[in-house]
């Protein structure tokens, strides 16, 4: 997951290069190594300015430094889809004469470009992450926050390994980023191709699990042939801190609890012909957060390697399933499937 984030960054470097209104491109890197790729391609690198790091006192401190009244900010692999043309039409907020900010998602932010980052400000000490600043920029501050329109190219985020998977074939993918996802995961490739597989059929259902919207509903029946059986349970769960309150509550997850992953799972095998499931709905319900090489194992049916015992249980279910069934997060159920539909 390491290098194929770096390859969407490099990827999102060369077209932010290309487009006019941006300027210097900075980047914080955990990893050296990928500071000095990065530095190799024209990056400089922006320290963390925190000890331990926290990402609202890191944004308000970049957004303070001198010369920067506006700025963008994009997670490392938040936008593998962004052309040079989508990019510059989020950069035109920079024109507004007020306050404006253009976020690629208002309820979970992956990326965003304001015009004034003094609004960001007052907002510093809440921002754990970056998926509430669009929703608390427009409920919080002064400043306007317009919601880009949705598609592939402002959706799609590699926050899973199943987020990558989905995208391994769309033609906007760019050059650093195919060559990082031509070997992906045997086993979890040839789900999402069973999930193709479905799609590009008649009189077959596809099941999609978690925090989806009527717009994925409509894409998905409108460029695929199936049937869709849609459970959509806690948008904006993390944005809204529903989550982080633990007050996640989930239909799915309750009846997860009450028959057993393996009854759930082999109950929803008669319903439908594939699976696309955002699991972070069912951990949130359940009161745990496994850990990020838990949850990357699962989503690859590793579910041996997975040291959480609930979670390798559901895991361990869903590699037994009689049907396709592709686990991740928010992007499974939103911007990858938006890919993959794309590339159909």
């Amino acid at each position: 997951m390491g290098e194929v984030r770096l390859a969407a960054a490099l990827d999102l470097v060369e077209r932010l290069q290309q487009v006019s209104a941006a300027s210097a491109v900075l980047a914080l890197a955990a990893r050296p190594e990928d500071a000095e790729r990065l530095k190799a391609v024209g990056v400089e690198a922006w320290p963390a300015s925190t000890t331990p790091f926290h990402f609202g006192a890191v944004l308000a401190a970049f957004a303070s430094g001198p010369g920067r009244g506006g700025m963008a900010y994009f997670g490392g692999a938040s936008a593998p889809l962004a052309g040079v043309e989508s990019l510059t039409a989020a950069f035109a907020v920079s024109e507004a004469a007020r306050p404006s900010a253009a976020v690629n998602n208002l309820y979970s932010t992956d990326w965003f470009v304001i015009n004034d980052g003094a609004c960001l400000a007052q907002l510093a000490p809440s921002l754990a992450t970056d998926n509430p600043v669009g929703w608390r920029l427009q409920q919080e501050t002064g400043c306007s926050v317009r919601s880009l329109p949705i598609g592939a190219a402002t959706r799609a985020d590699i926050d899973t390994p199943a987020d990558a998977c989905l995208l391994a074939d769309h033609p906007s993918l760019g050059p650093s980023l195919r060559r990082g996802l031509d070997e992906g995961p045997a086993e979890l490739r040839l789900r999402v191709a069973g999930v193709r597989q479905v799609l590009e059929e008649q009189a077959r259902t596809l099941a999609v699990i978690g925090r989806s919207s009527s717009h994925v509903w409509r894409e998905l029946e409108g460029r695929g042939r199936t049937s869709v059986r849609l459970f959509v349970e806690e948008r904006g769960m993390l944005a809204n801190g529903r989550a982080e309150r633990g007050e996640v509550r989930s239909l799915i997850g309750a009846m997860i609890a009450e028959v057993g992953p393996e009854a759930f799972v082999e109950r929803l095998s008669t319903m439908a012909d594939a699976v696309l499931w955002d699991t972070r709905v069912w951990m949130a319900h359940a009161g745990s957060w496994p850990p990020e090489a838990d949850r990357f194992a699962a989503d690859l049916g590793w579910a041996e390697d997975v040291a959480d015992p609930s979670l390798r249980r559901l895991a361990s279910a869903v590699a037994g399933s009689s049907i396709p069934m592709v686990c991740g997060g928010h992007g499974v159920v939103a911007g990858a499937v938006l890919a993959l539909l794309e590339s159909l």
